[in-house]
């Protein structure tokens, strides 16, 4: 008869280069702080005193920010679901764009989330109805001469270390490619981007108000991926990256038999 198994968590320390740095054990209950916290980054000052918490409920670990300055980024694609309540059964609808099941890959995307691609910190902002298209302009009854206007259905607004936007791009089509050397949006500069990095796409009728499209985002299998800011819990799965502050964690569940 097999031995029954579990399985031990622990978090590893992603370096620059993708090597292993330190390994941390993930008990119940485990914060992550630049001063406080049972993992402390000193070194890192984009990490908040106390960060993030690591929290272990009816068998599965939870991630989430503990209101810190500059959030918790997780790796997509990841499930948008909480933490169980006390009592009561959880049934997880598949996500959903437009009305239809999304790809497992696609990682849906609401107005406000900041993503990260390389270096970048990039804010998704939905285009108002109001905002969208000014229309055709005239003057005495004359139409104005000008280049034609494109729709506007998002824009991406690329946030410094300043704490100000420096460049906003519009998301104009269907699909809108983020990269390095090649795309729609490119950031020749940043050595951590692949030359293809992530996708957004544009779900629904791209004819109508705003309130009848969606979004997603999909990383194109970069070396770095991309990561997107986490509001709530978050359920760990084996091998999920995030990063807070410039750390990068994986999170690993190691089976082991239980009599070890």
């Amino acid at each position: 008869m097999p031995l029954p198994t579990t399985a031990r968590a622990r978090l590893v320390l992603v370096a620059r280069d993708g090597g292993e740095g330190p390994s941390y054990p993930v008990g119940e209950t485990t914060d992550i702080g630049r001063l406080e916290g049972h993992i402390v980054v000193a070194d890192d000052p984009y990490v908040s005193p106390r960060h993030a918490r690591i929290a272990l409920r009816e068998g599965s670990h939870y991630l989430r920010d503990l209101a810190s300055a500059n959030g918790v980024f997780l790796r997509i694609p990841f499930a948008r679901e909480s933490a169980p309540p006390a009592t009561a059964q959880r049934v997880l609808a598949a996500p959903r764009v437009a009305g239809q099941p999304i790809a497992s890959s696609e990682q849906s995307l609401a107005d406000q989330d900041l993503f990260l691609v390389g270096q970048q910190v990039l804010r998704f902002e939905v285009v108002k109805d109001a905002v969208e298209g000014f229309g055709v302009a005239s003057e005495n009854g004359t139409l104005l001469f000008g280049t034609p206007a494109a729709p506007r259905y998002a824009r991406l607004c690329q946030r410094t270390v300043e704490g100000v936007v420096r460049d906003v791009f519009h998301v104009r089509k269907a699909e809108t490619v983020i990269g390095r050397e090649s795309g729609d949006i490119v950031f020749t500069d940043d050595p951590f981007l692949s030359r293809r990095h992530a996708i957004l796409r544009v779900h629904g009728d791209l004819t109508s108000g705003g309130h009848a499209r969606d979004f997603t985002l999909a990383d194109m299998g970069s070396s770095n991926g991309t990561f997107l800011q986490i509001h709530e819990e978050v359920r760990l799965r084996n091998g999920d990256h995030f990063r807070i502050g410039q750390q990068l964690f994986r999170f690993d569940l190691d089976t082991v038999r239980a009599d070890a």
